[in-house]
């Protein structure tokens, strides 16, 4: 207990979501079930964590406030993680952007990406130059309805990298691209067209979605 807080099981959870997903908004902690009463309610109770040093408020340039995790609140969970984690830091925006987008598709999905590791494991058998074009990007992995899925979001990048993508999953093997399908996550139909004309011969399964959510 700080300044007066006392943690609550539901603050626990809130401070576990941060843990997990780095940055979280208030939508995102509501969807997630954590809080189930007026959004007034759960700011104010965000700010008694706040006060508390358990979590940190930020804004995004366009306003958005966002929250993460502090060294009081992972001491609390038990967390064996560096006081100077990453994880107790705000970052740029274009960062904290990307890890909202990442929770706001989880959420929407019902998915759960998987670990570096594992999504290394499923895609070794591509040769080195393939694999290393591949995993150098910021994308997700994550299985729905047993299928591999690979996530390359855009976070406001230019259609070129978008276009790179497509071609670094193209070079995989054919007995890889069979059980991939690589979604591409644009926010605008410029983006959509671009990625539709890149993917067109290139083998492989594709969705391409535009996203609602406006950072």
């Amino acid at each position: 207990m700080a300044d007066g807080v006392v943690i609550t099981e539901r603050d626990k959870q809130v401070l576990l979501f941060l843990a997990k997903w780095r940055f979280a908004t208030v939508e995102q902690l509501i969807k997630a079930g954590i809080f189930q009463t007026s959004h007034k309610r759960c700011y104010n109770r965000l700010l008694q964590l706040c006060k508390g040093r358990y979590i940190a408020a930020n804004r995004l340039a366009r306003g958005q406030m966002y929250y993460h995790l502090l060294p009081d609140g992972a001491e609390i969970l038990g967390l064996t993680i560096p006081w100077y984690s990453r994880l107790f830091k705000s970052a740029s925006d274009s960062t904290v952007v990307q890890y909202l987008v990442w929770c706001d598709y989880a959420q929407a999905c019902k998915i759960s990406y998987l670990s570096s590791k594992q999504a290394f494991q499923e895609l070794s058998q591509a040769s080195y130059d393939a694999l290393k074009r591949v995993i150098k990007g910021q994308d997700r992995f994550y299985y729905q309805d047993d299928i591999l899925h690979a996530l390359v979001a855009d976070f406001g990048l230019s259609t070129k990298y978008l276009s790179e993508r497509a071609a670094a999953y193209s070079k995989l093997p054919a007995a890889i691209k069979d059980r991939l399908t690589v979604v591409f996550l644009v926010f605008n139909d410029t983006k959509r067209h671009a990625v539709a004309r890149a993917v067109q011969h290139s083998g492989l399964k594709v969705k391409i979605l535009k996203a609602k959510w406006k950072y």
